[in-house]
């Protein structure tokens, strides 16, 4: 049996890897959360990681609230970028396949949809702090995927940035929902993606890879879409992204195409629209 070490075990993506992973019955499976593994401690990480032995490693720890990276960015660094060196230097010294999760939040304003190969534009300490994780990636391991998802959606209704329910239960308490019409992105089923990372690390094909579900829209399309998967009558309003105050500067446009998918023969994932109905079908489940 395989083993694979999973970092930020209670995240939604860490949550669904090891529900697939130990479904399967071909791995062994370590899932770590914050109390058990200091990313930030190597000593830490060098004794966790040395007693398991994991032969594939998927680091999805992280600090992903954007604005708390912005008012403290010396933690987002010590986090998302020496954290993540870190775990990319013991797979490398272990010979171990290393999957880091980036962020698709590293692009600029121009509407468009931006490949493997465009230009960075780093406009919030989150995306800088990524994307330094991604250079210690690139420069610490040999064997490494770099993963940068969509908007990420999915987990149980008891994770707190689980994003569908949130809107469900806000659509609960109000009489209508407001949201930006002006961000644009690709809203992107946590499920979907494990088990396209599984399929990744079942190969040799290592680099830079954009995983989301097909097609992007708004934010205002997507909360409308998962409204309407509940079928609750209320009405979401489309307003300015100005309308919801920040300390960071989001960019605009955070579509992703899935180009080295297709370069390297994998298949893509579903439409997002699939995806929000399949993942509130499922949801609904839960929630009665």
């Amino acid at each position: 049996m395989r083993k694979i070490l999973i970092t930020g075990a209670k995240g939604m993506l860490a949550t669904d890897l090891n529900a697939i992973l130990n479904g399967s019955g071909t791995f062994e499976v370590l899932n770590l959360d914050r109390q058990q593994l200091d990313i930030t401690d190597p000593e830490n990480v060098e004794k966790v990681f040395t007693q398991f032995n994991p032969q594939v490693i998927i680091h999805t720890a992280a600090l992903t609230n954007v604005d708390y990276c912005e008012e403290d960015k010396e933690e987002a660094y010590r986090i998302n970028g020496c954290g993540t060196q870190n775990i990319a230097s013991y797979s490398d010294r272990a010979g171990a396949k290393f999957v880091y999760i980036s962020s698709c939040g590293l692009f600029g304003d121009e509407i468009k949809e931006y490949t493997e190969n465009d230009p960075v534009v780093l406009k919030t300490e989150y995306a800088k702090s990524k994307y330094m994780g991604e250079q210690k990636t690139r420069e610490t391991c040999e064997k490494h995927f770099i993963v940068r998802p969509g908007w990420l959606f999915g987990g149980s209704i008891n994770h707190k940035k689980n994003f569908v329910y949130n809107r469900y239960l806000e659509a609960k308490q109000k009489p209508q929902i407001q949201s930006a019409g002006d961000k644009y992105g690709c809203p992107t089923n946590t499920n979907h993606l494990a088990l396209k990372i599984l399929e990744l690390i079942d190969t040799d094909l290592y680099g830079t890879y954009h995983i989301s579900n097909s097609s992007f829209g708004t934010r205002f399309d997507y909360v409308k879409k998962i409204i309407d998967s509940f079928g609750i009558d209320i009405e979401v309003v489309k307003v300015d992204s100005n309308s919801f105050k920040r300390s960071a500067p989001v960019p605009d446009c955070e579509i992703i195409k899935n180009s080295n998918l297709e370069r390297n023969g994998f298949s893509l994932l579903p439409d997002w629209r699939d995806a929000v109905e399949e993942y509130v079908h499922r949801l609904k489940k839960e929630i009665e």
